[in-house]
């Protein structure tokens, strides 16, 4: 009875908070199913269970529901009875009255870590949506910057990070344009739409808008070609790579994730018209030219 109780508190203090963790993360964001060695992924739930169960230790006595005086004593004598049936045969009234203040003291300790869990969980999911930003606020404190890269980085998805803008600074700003090889050596780029990740954080499939297929036989006969005959007169003209690029119909594209070689991410601002209200170095730029035409016709120019 002694193991399976050391076991039932063990499991309640050490992995459930790390359930509810992963749980409320899958909810934003998918996860690795593993980020390290078995001895890594223990230090770092400990370390997280050790966090909350310190936060709720100190608050223990704030709020509606405190937790009950007398634990050490409770614990002497529910562990002790549990260890040695002698014992408990002596004062079996005593264990009894003993393990009620021993179990309301837990349930009250342990609603206080979960709660502080849930809270933990949610500011980490924040964080991690605006870690670009976080990252170029603290990028003159390394030893924070590496912290947060330690805490928050191996449990998100490569793909994830790779095919989202939460590494940049202002990633409303941008879009993501991808360049993908495929197996085959057919290349395609576009806009990336959707993905959807396995469960242990490998791609499963990327929807790109405003896809384009790349000539890519062609683009290397043609390079070749030039390359053999650019020192002749008269000169030939260079290959451009946006020559050998066609649109492929439709508005989205899915391409499977077993089929992809490589890609090549880009973080760019999307192309539309420019409106000089909302850009502020145009505006700047503005001020600037009317303030010298007024100055080089003498009067104000409207």
């Amino acid at each position: 009875m002694l193991t399976l109780l050391v076991t039932v508190l063990a499991t309640a203090y050490f992995v459930v908070p790390e359930l509810i963790t992963r749980c409320v993360v899958s909810l934003f964001f998918v996860r690795k199913t593993s980020t390290g060695s078995r001895s890594e992924e223990i230090l770092r739930a400990s370390f997280w269970a050790v966090v909350f169960i310190l936060c709720a230790w100190f608050t223990r006595n704030i709020g509606w529901w405190t937790c009950p005086p007398g634990i050490t004593r409770n614990s002497q004598v529910v562990f002790s009875a549990l260890y040695s049936d002698k014992l408990f045969e002596q004062n079996p009234a005593a264990f009894y009255s003993a393990l009620r203040g021993f179990a309301a003291f837990n349930a009250c300790l342990l609603l206080r870590t979960y709660t502080f869990v849930a809270v933990g969980a949610v500011l980490y999911v924040l964080i991690v949506r605006r870690l670009g930003w976080f990252r170029a606020k603290l990028k003159n404190w390394r030893r924070i910057n590496e912290l947060m890269h330690w805490a928050f980085m191996p449990r998100i998805s490569e793909w994830h990070v790779a095919l989202s803008s939460m590494l940049v600074h202002k990633p409303k700003e941008l879009i993501v344009r991808v360049d993908v090889m495929m197996k085959g050596g057919i290349l395609y780029r576009g806009v990336v739409f959707e993905k959807r990740i396995y469960s242990d954080g490998d791609l499963a499939t990327l929807i790109l808008k405003n896809a384009q297929r790349m000539l890519r036989d062609d683009f290397i006969r043609d390079r070749s070609t030039y390359e053999e005959k650019k020192n002749d007169n008269p000169k030939p003209i260079k290959p451009d790579t946006e020559d050998y690029w066609r649109k492929i119909p439709g508005e989205m594209f899915l391409v499977s994730g077993a089929e992809i070689a490589t890609i090549n991410v880009r973080h760019v601002r999307p192309v539309g018209i420019l409106n000089p209200k909302n850009d502020q170095e145009l505006q700047k730029v503005f001020a600037e030219l009317y303030e010298h035409l007024g100055k080089h016709f003498g009067k104000a120019v409207d």
